[in-house]
């Protein structure tokens, strides 16, 4: 009996320390839980002020500011960015040690993905759980002393097309033309002599900054003055080889078939700006070339393309080049901007305002589908595009303005002043005008079309005739047509227009 009894004692002592074991478990994983989701939390923001005790892989302890300081210079040239970092489910733990998997995805200058996972681990030292944190932390291939690396290597630029699908913008030659401050003799023998050079090839250079912008250089410095289209260098290549001071680089830029083709409607690029850099997101950075006017700049994120990526671990000493990558993705090439522009027609738009000498423009339109043939601008600001953007008054039209798109939003494809109406008539730019001289013409409005993938919308029946005194404005052999130049009279654009159906047939 008194066996018996012991033995029943012994069995409800083991019965009430199971359940008493698995408690103490369950709050071991619940402390795990929480530490692991703390310190993901502060590696996210990067900022360790919830962990003033993390511990080295080599069990040396960090504060908070150690410890940032390390995330920041192991994360490299990532340490701009954060990661989303996902748990694979609970810590494993093994006595006193507890591992969590985590799924770690950067999002890339780009906008591209990088994933992969690493693990973060963690030892019951006396009664505290300690979170380790290391290179191996951010990525598990990274030792001790290394940090990513992160290179691009620049798509091919896009283009900008014709309706024929003939390159309006592409990749062209080019040289950059500066100038070394300590080779120059005379600064205003210079100045003077650079001005007539460039006039010799009705290039529009400012030279008479050039002084102070020496004065300002470093010595050695390459100080920019003009990048030139390689033919127009070379018809004035020998007087700037002889010329003092003159440094010359090659390159190449996206730019339209010709200097005065489409020039403002198209635009132009070139290195960033700071400004487009700080609005890029990351995606661009100095030196980098970029869209500044026109087209080139609406469309700079579609013509830029993708950079080839690479991701390496790099040690901290100097001259120490990447390790074996980590993560690589392709260059993708820019793309092919594809527009409605009739290289003939454009080319007649561009030769009827040569001969201009105040801001002018015209615009050309098809009457059967609003698709727009050719926008010129004559002499005036280069990147501003008067035809889509001027504002020129007239009287009132002979239908509803609101039935011919004034005043509502298009789907050009290019930015553009669509007009407003009032009391004393429309005013409209000459696209409007041309726009509405073809709805007339059909009977019926139609968004004009500059880029072919817009989604223009048709509208409501109309009828009339546009009276648009200081312009001319009409349709002539399935072309509507705009030309207009300022604090000029119908007569004077109307020669222009006349100079335009000329070249045209």
């Amino acid at each position: 009996m008194t066996r018996l009894r012991g033995l029943l004692l012994l069995l409800g002592a083991l019965t009430l320390v199971a359940p008493l074991a698995a408690a103490c478990d369950d709050d071991q994983d619940k402390v795990v839980h929480d530490r692991f989701t703390t310190f993901l939390a502060d590696w996210r923001k990067a900022d360790f002020s919830g962990f003033p005790d993390l511990l080295t892989p080599q069990g040396r302890t960090l504060d908070a500011a150690a410890a940032k300081e390390l995330l920041a210079g192991t994360e490299g040239d990532l340490s701009a960015r954060r990661p989303e970092l996902t748990p694979h489910g609970k810590a494993r733990l093994q006595a006193s040690d507890a591992t969590l998997s985590v799924a770690v995805a950067w999002t890339l200058p780009d906008g591209r993905k990088w994933a992969y996972d690493t693990a973060v681990h963690a030892r019951l030292l006396g009664k505290r759980w300690q979170v380790y944190f290391g290179p191996s932390t951010v990525h598990p291939k990274l030792e001790d002393g290394q940090h990513l690396s992160l290179r691009a290597t620049p798509a091919g630029r896009g283009k900008i097309a014709a309706a024929d699908g003939t390159p309006i913008v592409a990749e062209t030659p080019v040289v950059y033309v500066g100038v070394e401050p300590r080779a120059v003799p005379d600064v205003p023998d210079l100045v003077a002599h650079l001005g007539d050079v460039f006039r010799s090839v009705q290039a529009d250079v400012d030279v008479q900054g050039l002084p102070a912008k020496l004065q300002a250089a470093k010595p050695d410095a390459f100080v920019d003055v003009v990048t030139l289209r390689r033919t127009d260098f070379d018809e004035i290549a020998t007087d700037l080889n002889k010329t003092p001071g003159i440094r010359v680089r090659a390159g190449t830029l996206s730019l339209p078939m010709t200097r005065t083709f489409a020039r403002a409607l198209l635009g132009t690029s070139g290195p960033a700006t700071k400004e487009i850099i700080d609005a890029s997101g990351g995606a661009l950075k100095a030196g980098d070339v970029a869209g500044l006017t026109g087209m080139q700049r609406r469309y700079d994120t579609q013509l830029r393309g993708l950079p080839g990526v690479s991701i390496a671990p790099l040690d901290a000493r100097p001259g120490a080049t990447p390790g074996e990558p980590l993560f690589t993705l392709p260059a993708q090439d820019g793309a092919v901007i594809a527009t409605t522009i009739d290289v003939k027609v454009q080319q007649a738009a561009d030769a009827a305002l040569a001969g201009t000498g105040k801001p002018s423009a015209l615009v050309a339109v098809k009457v059967s589908d609003g698709t727009v043939l050719a926008v010129a601008n004559g002499p005036g600001p280069a990147g501003y595009n008067l035809a889509f953007l001027g504002e020129i008054p007239g009287p009132a039209w002979p239908a509803d303005p609101a039935s011919l798109g004034v005043g509502a939003k298009w789907s050009l494809g290019a930015d553009v002043f669509t007009g407003r109406a009032d009391a004393n008539g429309v005013t409209a730019a000459p696209i409007g005008y041309a726009a509405a001289a073809a709805a007339l013409s059909r009977g019926a409005w139609q968004e004009p079309v500059l880029v072919k993938d817009a989604k223009a919308q048709p509208g409501a029946k109309v009828q009339g005739t546009l009276d648009a005194p200081n312009l001319a404005v009409g349709v002539r052999d399935g072309i509507a047509y705009c030309a207009y130049v300022t604090d000029g009279t119908s007569q004077t654009a109307g020669a222009i227009a006349d100079a335009f159906y000329a070249a045209v047939k």
